[in-house]
């Protein structure tokens, strides 16, 4: 039986929108092995046909490469909070496009799976990290190849995340975004993504504070999310050194150090604070 292990990703990171992330440690499981119908359980309420995003993605896989999909025994353990803001679907694409390789023989690089995980997900500022782990820029060219670039950040930083009880739908908070934007505002969020990622990979970590704000999403966003200013300003004054909206939320993400004093978020939310990490996706042969 074949293990796969797929990180949370945490995207955007303020203005690098559709573009960047980072790899979190919690991670959804499938365990999976070939058989001639499918069969798939989960520990939860997922589909369990091919409308189940692991399944449609494995079976995408094995078109793409030509093959013929009869069917798989799959088990699904999933510790990612859904529509969360986490990279809960990029999870289950990344998980099933690795199991439909690694069953096919590992037929695509990691870069194939790359490549074909964006396109599936639409962007690849989840699925790079999925994929890559640690800290990852993107971009795609004309033939759908994902360009990535990657960093560990020095020094004890870590994500601390307010976590909703409550649902944000990714089409909602999707659809909620203007489909054009001022050269002013472009510059502004271009700026402040470019020198979020440089801060990064230098270790420059006391200047996240004043450039992870962003005009192209997080205006928008922010209505769709309650208590969000309050939980904003909770991790200003614990210290955080730079606040953001995780992925299409409502999850509210924030870089910390040790100098960071946890506080107690309103009802209907959780703190927890987790670590950057450096693989992403986990393939493990067991007997």
């Amino acid at each position: 039986m074949i293990k796969i292990k797929t990180p949370a990703t945490s995207a955007n990171l303020g203005a690098g929108f559709d573009c960047m992330g980072l790899a979190l440690d919690i991670y959804n499981e499938i365990w999976i092995k070939p058989s001639d119908r499918l069969i798939v359980e989960t520990d939860d309420d997922l589909p369990k046909d091919h409308t189940n995003l692991v399944v449609s993605s494995m079976f995408k896989t094995y078109k793409y490469l030509g093959q013929e999909f009869s069917g798989a025994h799959i088990k699904q353990i999933n510790n990612i909070p859904k529509t969360s803001g986490l990279g809960s679907s990029a999870a289950c694409v990344v998980g099933g496009v690795t199991a439909a390789n690694v069953l096919l023989g590992n037929l695509m690089s990691r870069q194939d799976v790359l490549d074909f995980c964006a396109m599936i997900d639409g962007h690849p500022d989840n699925v790079a990290p999925a994929i890559l782990g640690g800290i990852t820029a993107s971009v795609i060219n004309g033939q759908n190849k994902v360009h990535t670039f990657r960093c560990l950040p020095n020094g004890n930083i870590k994500i601390a995340l307010a976590i909703a009880n409550f649902k944000l739908p990714t089409t909602k908070s999707r659809n909620i975004l203007p489909k054009k934007y001022s050269r002013e505002d472009l510059t502004y969020s271009l700026s402040r993504a470019v020198s979020t990622f440089a801060a990064l990979s230098l270790g420059q970590f006391e200047k996240l504070k004043y450039i992870m704000d962003d005009k192209i999403h997080t205006p928008y966003r922010r209505p769709l999310i309650a208590n969000y200013d309050q939980i904003v300003k909770a991790f200003e004054d614990a210290g955080a050194l730079g606040v953001y909206i995780s992925g299409a939320g409502p999850a509210i993400a924030a870089f910390v150090d040790q100098n960071f004093r946890p506080f107690t978020p309103p009802k209907e939310w959780r703190l927890e604070i987790r670590n950057i990490v450096s693989q992403g996706v986990i393939v493990e042969m067991n007997s």
